[in-house]
């Protein structure tokens, strides 16, 4: 079962979102000098094997580039400005240029904070003719994690259940394992994902039987789903779409003790009022 040493952990979604520069090396050490507990980020490989934190498929959605991570270089990427949209405010400067981010750069950042958790979302799926591709990326990432000696304070997630899958059963107890939940999001497994993953995100999708998700983001999920990954002994994470925050004071009385957060700084705070952080 999930532990922290606060009596609700706050995750900072793509490291923070408010200053629109999201899963960039500024964004993530702002969010760990707030003093989140845990960094959501994602991972995408580059056309030549380097491991980049992106989240979009699109880069023009959140850079001054266009096109995919895994059709461009190193070099390309890195001349990239991923600080487009940024936006200061009172205690923060955005800055006028900031390089796509390596994964690497995170794990320095992670060795500094000493008790910062790691929630890696392994984007790279495999789809048909992209299968070795996705396996190759999920694998690099697990091993520079692991070389780094991160394993203990990390959770591997991914759409994909084969990624979790393949991943658990390469590394088995070196990482701990992060699912989604209807389990059904994850596409069909091997093995049984309620035995692999001790900390769940919970997803008021629908999968249809055509194979189309039918995505409700701002309805919360029900309690029942909570009181049943809570008997397994898997910890519910509840998202960060939710803008009443109602929801997440009903996700604590149904067992959460994790919070995605797009505003870190506001989610500590009103934790931090109510004596649940500190």
């Amino acid at each position: 079962m999930f532990e922290c040493k606060e009596k609700v952990a706050v995750c900072g979604h793509r490291g923070e979102r408010v200053h629109g520069i999201e899963n960039t090396i500024a964004a993530i050490s702002y969010a760990a000098d707030l003093g989140v507990d845990m960094i959501e980020t994602d991972v995408r490989m580059s056309k030549d094997g380097h491991l980049f934190l992106m989240h979009n498929l699109k880069l023009e959605d959140l850079t001054d580039g266009n096109g995919y991570v895994c059709d461009h270089t190193y070099k390309e990427l890195r001349s990239m400005n991923a600080a487009v949209h940024g936006k200061s405010s009172d205690d923060f400067s955005a800055p006028q240029f900031e390089h796509v981010a390596l994964l690497d750069e995170l794990l320095d950042v992670a060795v500094d904070y000493p008790d910062l958790m790691l929630n890696i979302e392994l984007k790279d799926l495999p789809v048909p003719g992209k299968e070795d591709f996705a396996f190759e990326s999920a694998s690099k990432a697990a091993n520079m994690l692991a070389l780094r000696g991160l394993g203990n304070r990390t959770w591997l997630n991914s759409f994909s259940g084969k990624i979790v899958e393949r991943s658990f059963k390469d590394f088995g107890n070196t990482f701990h394992y992060h699912g989604f939940y209807p389990w059904n999001i994850m596409g069909e497994m091997e093995v049984d994902p309620s035995e692999i993953c001790d900390v769940v995100c919970l997803l008021n999708w629908i999968v249809q039987d055509d194979g189309i998700v039918v995505k409700h983001h701002t309805i919360p999920c029900p309690e029942a789903w909570y009181v049943l990954l809570l008997k397994k002994g898997i910890m519910p994470l509840t998202v960060s779409f939710y803008s009443d925050f109602q929801a997440y004071i009903d996700a604590m009385a149904y067992g959460s003790r994790i919070l995605m957060a797009d505003d870190p700084k506001a989610m500590l705070s009103r934790l931090r009022a109510m004596n649940l952080h500190n």
